[in-house]
């Protein structure tokens, strides 16, 4: 045993801990949001960029 008692507490740990998942699924979950969301502007994008291009051709 230590002259002194510890800073922190285990269920202080276990709290953090969980708290920090709950962060990383929150991160995990937004990331995905914005790929996705990335990934349809890309996609508009190229539909858009086909059209002109086709008029162009025309």
């Amino acid at each position: 045993m230590t002259k002194y008692p510890p800073l922190i507490t285990r269920e202080q740990i276990d709290a953090i801990h969980r708290g920090n998942e709950l962060n990383r699924q929150t991160l995990k979950n937004g990331l995905r949001a914005l790929v996705s969301e990335v990934h349809k502007g890309n996609q508009q994008s190229g539909q858009s960029i086909k059209e002109v291009t086709d008029k162009w051709k025309n």
